[in-house]
């Protein structure tokens, strides 16, 4: 969280060779990989800005994977539709896209296909399809039947019947975790920097009060 809160407030740092994020001939000098870089660096692929996350910005705190991995990954973010209302909210949910999806490194969960009960089981309505697996895909690793239904009814996309669309197409991989944000009305506490909030609405069961999943809290 405190990375990507810096980072989104500082969108005139640079990348260093070494994968960090600052400022001064140590960071944007020879090697720099993105920001504004002074040496010979190659700077950074992509361009433009989504509210207060330019590509500067996105290059610093998804530093861990390639260019051209996080050139699409970006240009998924911007075809997504989605801004951030302020530098707090930035960072709030770019935190959590960090630690749902390891950086960005994956669109699925690592476990993916043989994770658990497949998530196959329905605490709603909606039943899943037989054939299909709903196991976390996308920025939030969207997962089970009911969340893929409803999903895809907002989207006007058939996710329960496909949802390897979420992991393969840029663009929804972005708007499905926009979805759960909404749906789940994480936009005010995020606005106001209150991560904690954040973090109960999206896994709080697991992750708060010494859950299961506590560990996962404190790598947030």
């Amino acid at each position: 969280m405190l990375e990507a809160t810096v980072m989104t407030k500082n969108p005139s740092l640079c990348l260093s060779k070494w994968g960090y994020c600052g400022t001064g001939s140590a960071y944007c000098d020879d090697g720099c990989q993105a920001g504004p870089c002074t040496g010979n660096g190659g700077g950074n692929g992509g361009s433009g800005s989504v509210g207060d996350i330019d590509s500067n910005t996105f290059a610093c705190v998804f530093n861990t994977i390639d260019s051209t991995t996080r050139t699409d990954r970006f240009n998924g973010l911007k075809a997504s539709g989605w801004k951030p209302q302020n530098k707090e909210e930035a960072a709030v949910f770019l935190a959590h896209v960090f630690h749902e999806t390891d950086g960005l490194k994956t669109m699925r969960e690592y476990c993916a296909p043989g994770c658990g009960s497949h998530y196959a089981s329905s605490w709603c309505e909606i039943q899943g399809n037989p054939s299909k697996l709903y196991y976390g895909r996308g920025w939030f690793q969207l997962s089970w039947p009911c969340n893929y239904y409803r999903a895809g009814q907002a989207l006007g996309v058939d996710l329960l019947n496909d949802p390897d669309k979420v992991e393969n197409d840029r663009k929804l991989a972005v708007q499905t975790a926009v979805w759960f944000y909404n749906a789940n009305n994480m936009a005010g506490p995020a606005q106001r920097g209150d991560f904690a909030a954040t973090t109960r609405i999206i896994n709080g069961q697991l992750e708060c009060n010494h859950g299961s999943g506590y560990s996962s809290q404190l790598t947030r």
